[in-house]
């Protein structure tokens, strides 16, 4: 089983397109085809379910992308030990939700493109179950996500922070600095983020369990929006203390607290432990918790 054609397997899972991964390789499409069939015939499984002209990777190909990630990890980790460069270089590939992306992340990425000229970086958002599936499939190296502690062998967390959910409004709003019930909440317009958020399903779970409606006449996935919107007293929110800590110092913006709900969750840098950790990535996980801990 020759490790090229792991790679290619890789590029082919990562992109699911034979052709962009070809493409990404400087192969022939052909040659792409042909590696990925002989890995097919010397396995003597099929690795996609195919219909068509669309496929999709199935369970023996899933297992063997595990194989595939580790083995070509291993590979690059050999080939920069041997060679001793610790030179930040290639591809940096983060996969991060909307809101960290806005607020912890223009800072990170603004000393690490100066400290690292040689690595390109590219940024995926999703919810954290879209980009733990990117990170699972190998199509990204790093997941910062905002969420319930992650508890998996195969992840490794590279830096962790505690943050607390704050419910949000206008300074003048009759709310602004107290303490009210959830009853009291959820009669007013909420601004929520779209369903798929993690804090989001919370509130609503804790409202299920208190036998209360839920009601929101303004959905937005953006939370610089939300934030907004919030500040020109159009309803409630609900966001992480991350994203509002300058609304709040600058006065534009106040929390109140809700006496059957307080929540707080962890921003999580994360990678698989089959991953070699590479001096691109090494460095940003060393910017990140500098950032991290600046921005408290």
């Amino acid at each position: 089983m020759e490790l090229r054609n792991l790679q290619t397997f890789s590029k082919v899972c990562e992109t699911m397109s034979f052709s962009r991964a070809a493409e990404e390789l400087g192969y022939a499409q052909s040659t792409v085809t042909a590696q990925v069939a002989q890995l097919e015939e010397e396995l003597g499984v099929p690795l996609f379910d195919r219909s068509g002209k669309r496929f999709r990777l199935n369970a023996k190909g899933e297992e063997l992308l595990a194989y595939a990630n580790r083995l070509t990890a291993l590979a690059d980790e050999a080939r920069a030990s041997v060679s001793d460069d610790r030179t930040p270089r290639g591809l940096l590939r983060l996969g991060t939700i909307d809101s960290l992306g806005t607020a912890l992340l223009p800072a990170v990425l603004r000393e690490y493109l100066l400290a690292c000229p040689q690595v390109r970086v590219q940024v995926l958002t999703g919810s954290t179950r879209e980009i733990l599936e990117m990170l699972r499939q190998g199509r990204i190296d790093l997941m910062l996500t905002l969420d319930e502690k992650l508890h998996d062998p195969d992840l490794v967390c590279a830096w962790e922070r505690e943050e607390d959910i704050l419910f949000l409004c206008a300074p003048g709003h009759p709310f602004a600095g107290k303490e009210i019930s959830l009853a009291q909440a959820v009669e007013e317009n909420l601004l929520l983020t779209e369903q798929r958020c993690n804090y989001r399903g919370a509130l609503e779970r804790t409202c299920t369990t208190e036998c209360l409606p839920l009601r929101s006449s303004l959905e937005v996935g953006n939370t610089s929006m939300i934030l907004e919107y919030t500040k020109q007293n159009m309803g409630l929110s609900l966001l992480p203390r991350l994203i509002a800590q300058e609304a709040l110092k600058e006065g534009s913006l106040a929390t109140f607290s809700v006496r059957e709900f307080q929540l707080t969750m962890s921003i999580q840098l994360v990678y698989r432990q089959s991953k070699w950790c590479s001096p691109a990535m090494e460095t940003f996980v060393d910017n990140l918790k500098k950032e991290g801990e600046k921005s408290r």
